[in-house]
């Protein structure tokens, strides 16, 4: 399954991936979206690459189906890593990876971020596999689902802090 959002800010491009870089950005943030147990495990950015990663508990933002129940607990232990690489004075790309414990899934993407000094927008791709016989496609489409509500969520309290 494959999701595609757009995500406008009315911020420049530096301020929006300064923001992404910020530790306390990143535990308020968090915070707000009722994660727990947040850890900055890795977090390194100069003028031209960068990288983020991110440990945190995470609770499904929908009732699991009774199916995925046993994948999927109350709480999961969620990591993402993020590598960004700037392109040009207006564009940064990252290419992320999601991992939850005890969930026979992949989630990766890439995020687009373009703009100039007073507005930028972040294009965001995601895909989700999984290969487990005769329950994947459902798997699939239920972490697509929670992923669309999760970074909807995570964009407006993005735009909120900055």
């Amino acid at each position: 399954m494959e999701l595609t959002l757009e995500h406008p800010y009315d911020a420049g491009l530096d301020r929006v991936i300064e923001s992404f870089f910020c530790e306390n950005r990143i535990h308020q943030k968090n915070e707000k979206l009722g994660c727990r147990n947040v850890r900055v495990a890795e977090r390194q950015k100069d003028d031209s690459a960068g990288k983020l990663v991110i440990e945190r508990e995470m609770t499904a933002s929908a009732p699991v189906p009774g199916v995925l129940a046993s994948f999927h607990r109350e709480w999961n232990r969620v990591r993402q890593e993020e590598h960004w690489f700037k392109k040009d004075d207006g564009e940064w790309h990252c290419e992320f990876r999601v991992r939850i414990d005890s969930v026979p899934a992949r989630i990766k993407g890439v995020m687009r971020l373009q703009g100039n000094g007073d507005r930028c927008i972040n294009y965001v791709t995601l895909t989700v596999l999984c290969e487990v016989p005769f329950l994947g496609r459902k798997i699939a489409k239920f972490l697509a689902e929670d992923s669309h509500t999760k970074i909807v969520q995570e964009y407006e309290v993005i735009r909120q802090l900055l």
